[in-house]
């Protein structure tokens, strides 16, 4: 993983930072999407990284392989934040989790 400083690109208001961490993504795969009350927002922000090999073992998610950083947005509405959708309630379906709502 790099240590070298970059602009971050895009939006100048935006920055991502990261903490190295290492996480095993088998453990992460597949994890259950915490289930919102109605009407409230889950925020998420989501990462896109190029593999090389989508057959290895293990992929470096680093700043130089990273494509681009969305969000936040709303899990349950698809909608992107602003200050006005953050003060309303959530309009959308809540995600189901085990057969049900």
């Amino acid at each position: 993983m790099s240590t070298r400083r970059k602009r971050p690109g895009g939006n100048p208001a935006r920055a991502v930072s990261s903490t190295g961490m290492k996480i095993e993504a088998r453990h992460k795969f597949g994890a259950a999407v915490p289930t919102p009350r109605p009407g409230q927002h889950l925020w998420i922000v989501t990462g896109c990284w190029r593999v090389v090999d989508p057959t290895a073992d293990r992929f470096e998610l680093d700043v130089e392989n990273l494509l681009t950083v969305d969000g936040p947005g709303c899990w349950v509405c698809e909608e992107i934040w602003t200050p006005e959708l953050a003060a309303k309630p959530c309009q959308g379906e809540p995600p189901m989790v085990g057969g049900r709502r």
